[in-house]
């Protein structure tokens, strides 16, 4: 092959790369009609002892990766002794503001400890939320949520 055959070559195989990276994020519905699986870093912490029902509940979306960096909010719904339960209700992705309705999935401490409060007490997560092992419950700022999502 001559330096011309050469060029060309390695000009057809780069010119698909190039457009891939050009792409945007593809167009489609931010929040799926039925569940879908997000998980949520804490940015204020919720506990059975200090909040009260109707408390803000917020963080920061990390999965999936098309939405990350997209901040969610909702609310305390029940703190009471080993019981605690919240949900989010909006989500915040490019200036956009969406409804959606969620379920709390499992939790991860802000210590890193699977299944774990940040009292570093065994949970278990049932209809009424997050019930611990103990007389008080508490998930700090930087604890990993995983929730269930959908439209509201």
């Amino acid at each position: 092959m001559n330096k011309t055959s050469n060029l060309l070559l390695l000009a057809a195989l780069l010119l698909p790369c190039g457009a891939l990276a050009q792409e945007g994020p593809a167009e489609g519905p931010v929040i799926a009609d039925s569940n879908s699986t997000m998980l949520v870093k804490m940015t204020n912490s919720v506990s059975s002892t200090a909040s009260k029902p109707g408390d803000k509940v917020t963080g920061i979306l990390i999965d999936p990766r098309q939405l990350r960096g997209a901040t969610v909010e909702g609310k305390v719904i029940r703190a009471d002794h080993a019981i605690l339960n919240f949900s989010f209700d909006t989500l915040y992705f490019n200036g956009k503001t969406y409804p959606m309705q969620s379920r709390l999935v499992s939790v991860t401490s802000s210590k890193g400890n699977d299944g774990m409060d940040d009292l570093d007490q065994r949970l278990r997560i049932e209809g009424v939320g997050i019930i611990t092992y103990g007389t008080k419950t508490a998930i700090d700022e930087g604890a990993e949520i995983r929730i269930t999502a959908w439209k509201k």
